[in-house]
């Protein structure tokens, strides 16, 4: 059964599976359910009035102190605050797909993670879940990126994706042209505030990965359908899953052999971690070879088709020029 589902809706489900963990998710998805509009997580007031805002931090002193910075710079001096309210459920999706370590820059800095767990944690939501639906083999990938203690350390619950888990949600949105349903991961369905926290690397078929491909951590499903066309399905897939708010560490740059690495030598320093609502926003700085120390002859920014369609779709601004930039 394919759920069409409000957030209402959704915490019903989940309830009732709850109940009965280990019932297959063709089991779970007999359950009646009335038809109701796809979930996302609730958006920020300033959404709409930030979409083409983001905040930057340059040359952090540290990654962790440097986050706070990038959001504190998008949103002002209250910072998380100004996103998650008391007795929320915070759902933060790092990219930690990799079993490479930090230094390898394939992964979401560690500290940054903690940092946003912290803050997430002062502003009082009630429980932070930090997931990713990897790449590699879950366990090495969430050890071996550092994201898994450190996340922990700061007051997380660390979830290792189940696939029972998974919701098949229609994607009937009209702004939609491929996906007609994917299976996405629940907790993102159920949360409060849903956080993207990507990393900047090349990718051998996006150009570059960013924050609108490190939403296809909440997929489950067959991830290489999604490579086929994957400009136009990332498009589809940043139309139904709305984070509240988008992290990018930059703080070094993967420039070859992405979206994996594996040496030292692939990786550049880069200096910058961003934040903004809009994925298309922060994407479209990110991607522009003047602002980040992408390859020489690379790609061009227009190369990055995702970023076109994510604008064209309304989510963004798809010209660097057009960007406020908060630093």
């Amino acid at each position: 059964m394919t759920w069409h589902l409000t957030r209402r809706t959704f915490l019903r489900g989940a309830g009732a599976a709850a109940c009965g963990a280990a019932a297959s998710l063709g089991n779970e998805s007999r359950a009646e359910e009335p038809q109701a509009d796809a979930m996302r997580a609730r958006p920020h007031p300033q959404a709409d009035a930030w979409k083409n805002r983001i905040g930057l931090a340059e040359k952090p002193a540290d990654p962790a102190a440097g986050v706070q910075t990038a959001i504190e710079k998008l949103c002002g001096p209250d910072g998380v605050r100004t996103f998650v309210r008391k007795g929320d459920l915070v759902v933060i999706k790092p990219n930690m797909s990799w079993p490479q370590p930090p230094e390898m820059g394939a992964n979401v800095h560690p500290d940054i993670v903690a940092r946003v767990v912290t803050l997430c944690r002062e502003a009082g939501a009630r429980q932070v879940k930090v997931f990713d639906n990897t790449c590699g083999t879950t366990a090495q990938c969430y050890e071996f990126s550092g994201v898994e203690s450190a996340a922990r350390s700061a007051g997380a619950d660390v979830v290792v994706c189940a696939a029972h888990r998974f919701r098949t949600v229609r994607f009937d949105d009209p702004r939609v042209k491929n996906l007609k349903e994917w299976p996405i991961y629940e907790d993102v369905l159920a949360a409060d505030v849903f956080i993207n926290i990507a990393v900047a690397k090349v990718h051998n078929a996006a150009y570059v990965t960013l924050c609108m491909k490190n939403l296809m951590g909440t997929q489950g499903g067959n991830r290489g359908k999604m490579h086929q066309g994957i400009h136009q399905n990332l498009a589809d897939l940043n139309v139904m899953i709305r984070p509240t708010f988008n992290i990018l560490d930059a703080t070094r740059v993967m420039i070859s052999n992405g979206p994996s690495g594996g040496r030292a030598e692939y990786v550049v320093p880069g200096g910058r971690i961003l934040c903004g609502t809009s994925t298309v926003t922060v994407d479209a700085w990110a991607a522009d070879p003047s602002n980040l120390p992408w390859p020489k002859g690379h790609h061009d920014l227009a190369a990055v088709e995702c970023i076109a369609l994510g604008a064209a779709a309304g989510l963004g601004v798809a010209d660097p020029g057009r960007i406020e930039v908060a630093v």
